[in-house]
């Protein structure tokens, strides 16, 4: 006598009778939790042919505890948080890359 192979759906897994749903109250409903995104300032340093960008740093904690340590940029670059300064900037030397991806 064969063995039938467990039926894989693929949402729910392998046994659609037990999986989990919503309900009214579930903590998964849109709407549970707030993201908000706070961007520093941050200067890098001329390296050879490139000129100091001005760049993005994503926040994480609160912009009083922002002491101009290097931190790792938007972009990828690391740069010194320069706590006097707020991002957007106006200014002409500003990373092309932190200015689109910090929108």
């Amino acid at each position: 006598m064969p063995v039938s192979e467990p039926v894989l759906h693929p949402y729910r897994g392998r046994n659609p009778a037990g999986t989990v749903k919503l309900h009214a109250r579930s903590a998964d409903l849109v709407g549970m939790s707030l993201q908000t995104i706070v961007y520093a300032a941050a200067r890098s340093r001329a390296h050879g042919p490139t000129a100091a960008l001005w760049h993005a740093v994503e926040v994480h904690r609160s912009p009083a505890e922002l002491d101009g340590a290097c931190e790792l940029t938007v972009c990828g670059s690391l740069a010194r948080v320069s706590p006097e300064e707020r991002w957007p900037l106006v200014a002409r030397d500003v990373c092309p890359a932190c200015a689109t991806l910090a929108r």
